[in-house]
Parts: structure tokens; C-alpha cells; sequence
């Protein structure tokens, strides 16, 4: 009886926990305005991937405060990879073609990398994720940007530049405090920036050798 009432007790209190963290991202009427239903459901599908990853981090059971923790440790180390970047693209690869062009471009092959003191140049099958400068997330920042100039300022650089530098993807990271990511617009720039996250230039190399080794043993 006393292990019964643990459960109903531990299943009342997870299903609250879902509850509390659940977003609508429906409530922001510029996010229904732009997106196709198709797109709406990769776009949440990101958002949750990257929210139990924060969650999984350990450190609140509140998703905002859980995305305050993780961002407040890259604050303190930059370099951190939130996601194993086979699985990471593993997940992204599962989503619609056009639910993943929404935000997403892979390049799968690169010209030339510079490790160390070598050039090596032509890499074939060597992916590399990066957020599209021009996309239906553009077009939706573009929308929220009307009314709220750091948004209008990602756009700017994203269509002016074709990308952030190391230092602008960071600055989420340093200002977190100044977001509620229990608004749609924040959350869902939140999950995207997490997801940009990339290994090294030399943690693919290396691993590049390695596929390429095993590609040979076979």
C-alpha cells in the first residue's frame, strides 16, 4: 500500500513538473503568423530536445532556471559543447526536410582547414552545421525584430554577415540574466543557439581520421 502511494505521489509530481515547464509557443502571435504547421512542429521538437538537455544538466526542475544555470556555465567556459555532435545531428537529421531548413544548413564538405601549422584541403563528408542567413526563422526574427531591437540585431548580422562571430553567439551567454525563457521568442532563440554549439575545427578532424580509417579497414 505505502509503495503504491510513492508511485500515484512521484507521478503527481512528475506530470506537475511537465506541466510547469511546458511552453506555448502558439501565444506568440508573430511565431503563428510566420510558421507552417509542418515547421511549428520541428521548431517544438527542437525547443524539447534542447529543454531536456538543460533539465538533464541537473542543477533546477524549473526550465527557466535550468536554462539560466546552463548558460551561466558557458558564461564561465565558453568552449562547452552542450551535445554530442553525432547525436545532435543524429536528432536534426530525424526532423523533415523542411522542418530542418526552417533554421538549419549542413555543409558536407570544406575547401581547406588549417590545423595546427597543415593545410588540408578538399575534406569530403566532413558536415558542419550552421543557421541559414536567409530562412523562415529570419523572416519570423525579422517579424518580433519590428518591436525588439536585439532580435532585429540578430537578423541584421545574420543577412549582413551570413553568420555570428564566436564572440556575438556568446552573447546570450554573458547576458542571460536580461531573458525569460518562459517567453516563446526567447526559449526558441535559446534552443537554437544551444543547438549551433559546434565541436572544434580539431575534435572533427580528428574524428574525420578516424571515420576515414575505419572507411579504409573495411
Amino acid at each position: 500500500m505505502k509503495s503504491i502511494i510513492v508511485l500515484m505521489l512521484f507521478l503527481l509530481s512528475n506530470k506537475q513538473l511537465v506541466s510547469q515547464n511546458k511552453i506555448d509557443l502558439r501565444s506568440d502571435k508573430a511565431f503563428t503568423k510566420v510558421f507552417k504547421e509542418i515547421e511549428i512542429k520541428g521548431l517544438k521538437a527542437m525547443v524539447k530536445y534542447v529543454d531536456q538537455m538543460v533539465l538533464d544538466y541537473g542543477h533546477s526542475t524549473d526550465i527557466n532556471k535550468a536554462y539560466h544555470y546552463y548558460f551561466e556555465e558557458i558564461k564561465q567556459t565558453p568552449n562547452k559543447i552542450p551535445f554530442r555532435e553525432e547525436a545532435k545531428y543524429e536528432f536534426l537529421k530525424s526532423l523533415d526536410s523542411l522542418q530542418f531548413s526552417t533554421v538549419w544548413r549542413f555543409e558536407k564538405d570544406i575547401v581547406m582547414i588549417r590545423i595546427k601549422d597543415t593545410v588540408h584541403r578538399n575534406l569530403k563528408n566532413f558536415p558542419q552545421l550552421y543557421i541559414k542567413p536567409f530562412s523562415k526563422y529570419m523572416v519570423y526574427l525579422s517579424e518580433i525584430g519590428k518591436v525588439d531591437p536585439y532580435y532585429d540585431g540578430i537578423r541584421r548580422n545574420f543577412e549582413n554577415a551570413g553568420g555570428f562571430s564566436t564572440c556575438d553567439a556568446n552573447w546570450l551567454a554573458r547576458n542571460h540574466s536580461r531573458f525569460d525563457f518562459n517567453v516563446p521568442k526567447n526559449r526558441i532563440w535559446a534552443a537554437i543557439n544551444l543547438l549551433s554549439r559546434e565541436e572544434t575545427t580539431e575534435m572533427k578532424f580528428d574524428r574525420y581520421l578516424k571515420n576515414q580509417k575505419m572507411q579504409v579497414a573495411k
